[in-house]
């Protein structure tokens, strides 16, 4: 069963122009968020107040109570005073730049905006604002959260080999859902017996490193972090994990010592996405490399554990043969293609003690 994240942020969004609420209410909830919206300052006061968000997005230039003043209120309010607003305007000249920061802005994004560095500010200041929480607290955030589990949404396309896989003593395949056109997968690979409880470690550390204030480069990080250590020092763990966006049509691969992830598109041959940086917590607080593609509808990728490739003699010759069985199945639907690059893999009637998993844009 995949993984939902702990941490889905709430948004409040204030704006009297119909066209920038629909345009950042979409973007940010294809993004993850939880998002509310206000057309007036007194309006968004009251929101704020009985719905406690995250964050507030607040429009300047408004009829009856401008953004300054309604920030002021705000400040002011002890149910409001610690949510952090970053003001959205066209002004950015220095004198209503200052106004801003007096009023208790943490930021400004200046409008028209591109939609890419709204998501970057937002994911910033949801991030600054959490550690401060934490280290008010004293208390780290794991401990008042629990794993959320859901079940895969109803759009989009996924399968297995076997077909009901489940996590051996030397892999692990989690899946994370975000929203019902987002995903992503992780696929570990350990040199050795992973501990008994590694599984369910595994769950807790994407349920509280995967969701909208995560780069995919920085999920896979603190995941390598918390588990270099836990585990022996001898024992090594290779990573694959990728996030695929249907909405933006793009998939983000972080390959940190893992096989190759397989990217099929249509009418196209095959692409292996090979290891893009050592194995998982080898570069401890650096952010290990990622590749971004453009991937359409009827794109697939393929992840899958060493252990697929075991009646093999040569790691490159098993690769080439689910190269080549990917391939040709690229016009059947993906549970028929995932199954018979499955079987292809297969020597002398033997179950392959592995998993492949195919994930289709």
């Amino acid at each position: 069963m995949p993984v939902c994240p702990n941490n889905i942020p709430t948004i409040l969004i204030v704006d009297d122009e119909p066209f920038n609420l629909e345009f950042l209410e979409l973007v940010l909830k294809q993004q993850g968020y939880n998002i509310i919206t206000a057309t007036n300052g007194r309006r968004g006061r009251a929101i704020a107040e009985q719905e406690q968000p995250d964050m507030i997005l607040l429009d300047i230039m408004m009829p009856e109570e401008n953004g300054f003043e309604c920030a002021s209120v705000l400040r002011i309010s002890t149910e409001t005073s610690e949510i952090p607003i970053i003001f959205l305007s066209a002004l950015d000249d220095d004198n209503n730049t200052s106004k801003g920061f007096d009023a208790g802005a943490v930021d400004f994004i200046v409008k028209p905006f591109a939609y890419k560095d709204v998501i970057q500010r937002i994911r910033l200041h949801l991030k600054l604002t959490a550690c401060d929480r934490q280290l008010k607290s004293q208390c780290p955030a794991s401990s008042r959260q629990k794993t959320v589990e859901t079940d895969f949404p109803a759009k989009g396309s996924r399968s297995f080999f076997p077909n009901h896989p489940r996590n051996s003593e030397v892999f692990i395949h989690e899946s994370v859902i975000l929203t019902d056109k987002s995903e992503s997968h992780l696929l570990l690979n350990s040199s050795q017996q992973c501990p008994g409880q590694l599984p369910a470690t595994i769950k807790e550390l994407l349920a509280e490193n995967s969701g909208p204030l995560f780069k995919p480069s920085e999920t896979l990080r603190n995941i390598g972090l918390s588990l270099k250590s836990q585990i022996v020092n001898d024992n090594e763990i290779s990573a694959a994990y990728i996030h695929l966006d249907r909405e933006d049509e793009s998939l983000t691969v972080v390959n940190a010592g893992a096989l190759p992830v397989v990217l099929l598109r249509r009418e196209k041959a095959p692409q292996l996405i090979e290891r893009q940086s050592g194995n998982l917590g080898s570069l401890g607080m650096g952010l290990p490399p990622c590749s971004t593609y453009d991937i359409k509808k009827g794109d697939r990728i393929f992840m899958f554990s060493r252990e697929m490739l075991n009646s093999y003699a040569r790691e490159g010759d098993a690769i080439n043969e689910l190269l080549e069985a990917c391939h040709l199945s690229s016009g059947v639907d993906l549970e028929t293609a995932c199954q018979a690059a499955g079987e292809m893999l297969q020597r002398n009637g033997e179950q392959p003690d592995g998993i492949l998993v195919g994930i289709e844009g």
